[in-house]
């Protein structure tokens, strides 16, 4: 294995206002919420990604493809798929789509059970991540 890799993956559910972030890792296959950006500003989200990127050298990156319910594109699709091309170009790293249908719904859902506040949303965003994380490493088995 390469000396550089560490085995961890970073996911981002991504959002025009927010962007939730997960850190998971290939071999245990584990993954806990990270961080919320919580700007729409796109240099600050790119700094605070640099940031993550540079504290846990990832080996690829996960992002969340909102797909309509019948799997058609919406505009937020075509943003999160920009999104992934500027993470695949700025930061040379190996970026993958997953579908992230219900994430956000799964997220609420998991918030609910762990008795926490639902208006907490960037918690919520931050668990859709690693939801699609999760269905990330699903796919890989």
């Amino acid at each position: 294995m390469d000396q550089n890799k560490t085995g961890n993956i970073i996911s981002f559910d991504f959002g025009e206002k927010r962007i939730g972030v997960a850190i998971g890792n290939i071999t245990t296959q584990i993954s806990h919420p990270l961080h919320t950006i919580e700007t729409e500003k796109n240099s600050e989200r790119f700094k605070t990604i640099e940031g993550l990127l540079n504290d846990w050298k990832p080996d690829k990156a996960v992002v969340g493809l909102p797909l309509n319910d019948d799997g058609s594109e919406s505009k937020l699709t075509q943003l999160a798929k920009k999104f992934t091309n500027k993470i695949k170009n700025k930061y040379n790293l190996e970026v993958i789509n997953v579908d992230e249908r219900y994430s956000s719904k799964e997220a609420k859902q998991r918030i609910i059970e762990d008795g926490l506040s639902r208006k907490d949303k960037g918690r919520i965003d931050q668990i859709a991540a690693m939801i699609i994380l999760e269905s990330y490493f699903e796919q890989k088995k």
